[in-house]
């Protein structure tokens, strides 16, 4: 295991500890790590299955800064004194940190990369100095608690995004409804807020979820920037409608048009690649215009 690896296990809360990493008032464990504790919490020490939110930074033996956690990712370890008891001597020290409890330990570089992290030790480290890990149990609970402490989190996030999205979407629709002002474009809209003008009505169904369609199609951005078309590759594109398999403003969009039919689509961010953008063309939170000819539905 990493050092790379473990921070990305242990994703781990800061918490805001004074210590003295030069001390030399240290104990010996039974497995041979120095240890000694900064703060004393409640001492109740978590039990197989509970979970452990930890704190974490270490250093190595120049005092460099090599892994410190983030307040805002904390990480819920499952306590399994089994594993723990198989995994070096760092995972041996977690049996001895109880709620509440920061902790400073200094493991010699050898022992912790050939016993713990299973790997190498790279080159610019030296082989006989120690690593120094600051490490603290802010919190132990129950599988449950910690189940329903996540779910409950996710939700937060979930309804902060969906606040985000829909003031994005504002913008979004002033910035469209401007744009087809200017250019003289009448455009029907949807309820989510997607624009389109139909140029061909095609014939037969429109197509229904779960159908394979064919789709030619040029996308730009707003200011005529084109970052895709798949006339210039001679094969449209393939996919099954309204099963998340192209962005949602597409989902809507192809939905609106019969085989053979062809329209022009104004897509809000919101129902394109929002705010992470796409293939360095296409930034973030960008609104896109597909020019679309559904060629035929499977």
């Amino acid at each position: 295991m990493s050092i790379r690896v473990l921070s990305t296990i242990m994703a781990i809360v800061v918490v805001g500890m004074s210590y003295g990493c030069q001390s030399d008032e240290f104990n010996v464990s039974p497995e041979g790590y120095q240890y000694k504790y900064i703060k004393k919490g409640t001492g109740r020490l978590p039990k197989n299955g509970e979970i452990v939110v930890y704190n974490m930074t270490y250093m190595n033996e120049k005092d460099s800064v090599l892994f410190k956690s983030e307040a805002d990712q904390p990480a819920m370890v499952q306590c399994d004194s089994m594993q723990w008891n198989t995994t070096g001597p760092l995972f041996k020290s977690f049996k001895m940190i109880g709620e509440g409890d920061s902790i400073l330990i200094k493991i010699p570089t050898k022992v912790l990369f050939e016993e713990s992290f299973k790997a190498p030790i790279p080159e610019d480290l030296d082989s006989t100095g120690f690593f120094t890990f600051c490490i603290g149990a802010s919190k132990i609970m129950t599988e449950e608690e910690a189940q329903q402490e996540a779910m409950a989190k996710r939700e937060k996030m979930m309804q902060e995004q969906m606040a985000a999205g829909a003031e994005q979407l504002k913008v979004d629709i002033e910035s469209i409804d401007k744009y087809l002002g200017e250019s003289n474009i009448t455009a029907q809209s949807t309820e989510s807020g997607l624009r389109y003008v139909i140029e061909t009505e095609g014939t037969g169904d429109f197509p229904q979820p779960g159908q394979n369609v064919k789709v030619h199609y040029t996308g730009t951005l707003m200011d005529g920037t084109k970052f895709d078309s798949s006339y210039d590759r001679n094969e449209p594109l393939s996919f099954a409608i309204g099963m998340r398999q192209v962005i949602p403003g597409w989902d809507e969009g192809i939905a609106l048009l019969k085989k053979g039919g062809k329209g022009t689509l104004y897509i809000p961010s919101t129902l394109a690649y929002g705010p992470n953008g796409a293939g360095g063309v296409i930034a973030p939170n960008s609104n896109l215009k597909f020019e679309v000819e559904l060629v035929d539905i499977e």
